[in-house]
């Protein structure tokens, strides 16, 4: 069966809430350890049967490295720029899709039995609840997030971050807050101005707690206040 390169990006972001951008470079990376993980022969096999838009960007040469499901995480958290946290919510995502549109590759691969499980895991925590919408995070995986945050503070029912600048620096900052483009089901951050400070607050209303689709959201927004705050982007 062929894996289209579209609908595995579609049904990345549908499970995950990222952008496509977001979610093609979640399926670089994934593919990327996995084919490093994986003996010569089943790697041909893998980047044959996989677009070539997931495996192009990263070198993949050596010895099949036998990682455990740790040290894949690990390595999809290094390629992806990525807490681990993230990293694992995200390849599961990818290799569920991967097995989606065609299972009988997943079978093929000579994959640990660490691996295999990420593959069909009980529930991919952070991605959808019971309901069908996206599940609350636990205290362990908040604080987890929250290492890769460290302007952030907050526990599985709220995040918050509180931001000082110059008023015409703040002023930028929350026109560009308020023009920002947001996934589906990603609730705009609660902003609430004390003079020449704000607070942001991110919690998933839906969900009555902090999901991934907050801390995706909270990474966008530390990135979008250190450009916007330094002038750097337009008003």
């Amino acid at each position: 069966m062929v894996v289209h390169y579209k609908e595995l990006l579609a049904t990345v972001s549908k499970m995950t809430g990222l952008d496509a951008g977001s979610a093609r470079a979640a399926a670089e990376a994934t593919v990327a350890a996995l084919a490093c993980a994986l003996p010569e022969d089943d790697r041909r096999h893998l980047l044959e049967e996989l677009p070539a838009e997931l495996h192009d960007d990263f070198p993949i040469a050596g010895e099949a490295r036998h990682w455990n499901e740790t040290e894949f995480i690990r390595e999809v958290s290094v390629l992806g720029r990525r807490p681990p946290e993230q990293a694992r919510v995200r390849a599961q995502a990818v290799l569920v899709a991967i097995a989606d549109q065609d299972p009988e590759l997943i079978d093929e691969l000579h994959l640990s039995d660490d691996l295999r499980a990420l593959v069909a895991p009980p529930g991919l925590r952070g991605a959808t609840g019971p309901g069908g919408g996206p599940a609350p995070l636990t205290d362990e995986e908040v604080a987890a997030a929250l290492r890769g945050l460290p302007d952030w503070t907050g526990d599985h029912r709220v995040l918050r971050r509180t931001v000082v600048l110059p008023t015409a620096n703040l002023d930028r900052v929350l026109h560009r807050i308020q023009r920002i483009e947001l996934p589906p089901g990603t609730h705009r951050p609660q902003v609430i101005r004390r003079g020449d400070s704000v607070e942001l607050v991110l919690r998933t209303a839906s969900a009555d707690a902090v999901t991934a689709l907050d801390v995706e959201l909270a990474e966008r927004l530390d990135d979008l206040i250190t450009t916007a705050a330094a002038g750097i982007a337009s008003p």
